[in-house]
């Protein structure tokens, strides 16, 4: 795919950053590179709209996770409108995106994400299977980097400075700058408001997730009862919540529910 071709996310990162002269901006800036610290945030999931945000520093100005206190900060975010594509791991990229368009490319990048998906497509441990419009984009950028970025996960919503700021500011995105709105959708008891289910939610599902793969076990002599789809959807889902760091999509969400109702699972 060609850059000049335009999805709703890249739309949003020029939109954003075409103008910018960061080593203007960064007055520390040297051969020691950048660090970031990216978010995305979606209204509704899928479907939008949602937002992204970066935050960039000197790497200069960084000491064993730290930041100097007078450091200058540059931070970017967007927003992207309600389309049926509109998804929080689109927002992810897209915020990753926005920092490769910024950052120097022949200087050391250092991305921290709270996405493990974002990161593991990046790094290559994942493979390129959904938004392959946007991954085509990163693998562009990257071709004019003299390095490729290292990653870092971060746990979100977990009291860290930078991070919790660059989630209001994906929110704020979301919002298309109306940080009012953005305060009442993160007071609300909508989930992607929060990017995360309740330890109570979360113990839920496994057991669902337990009983249909106990269900499926059971019709292994009988392919026409359980689609290889469905078997192998369930078999992935019961690997992902045994990590701490996985969460779930509503998509997710919805799927395994429908699976419930429709082998009656109780």
């Amino acid at each position: 795919m060609s850059i000049t071709n335009h999805p709703l996310e890249w739309q949003s990162v020029l939109d954003a950053v075409l103008d910018s002269d960061i080593r203007a901006a960064l007055p520390t800036l040297d051969q020691s590179g950048i660090v970031a610290y990216t978010d995305g945030a979606c209204i509704k999931n899928p479907g939008g709209p949602a937002g992204w945000s970066a935050l960039l520093w000197a790497a200069a100005d960084f000491c064993d996770g730290a930041v100097r206190e007078e450091a200058t900060s540059l931070e970017y975010y967007g927003h992207i409108p309600k389309a049926s594509t509109t998804t929080n791991n689109r927002a992810e990229i897209a915020a990753v995106l926005a920092v490769l368009s910024l950052a120097p490319p022949t200087l050391p990048l250092k991305i921290y994400s709270d996405s493990e998906y974002t990161i593991k497509v990046a790094e290559g441990t994942y493979r390129m299977k959904l938004n392959t419009d946007l991954w085509e984009l990163y693998s562009k950028l990257l071709g004019y980097r003299k390095q490729p970025p290292l990653f870092e996960w971060v746990h979100g919503h977990a009291g860290q400075l930078h991070n919790e700021r660059a989630d209001e500011l994906a929110g704020v995105g979301a919002w298309n700058g109306d940080v009012e709105a953005y305060r009442r959708w993160q007071a609300s008891n909508s989930p992607e408001a929060h990017n995360t289910l309740s330890p109570a939610e979360l113990t839920a599902l496994r057991q669902k997730v337990q009983k249909l793969q106990t269900v499926f076990d059971s019709y292994v002599l009988d392919s026409t009862r359980v689609s290889t789809k469905e078997r192998e959807f369930i078999s992935d889902m019961a690997k992902r919540l045994q990590k701490n760091r996985f969460v779930p999509t509503e998509k997710q969400t919805n799927w395994v529910n429908g699976l419930v109702k429709k082998f009656s699972v109780q």
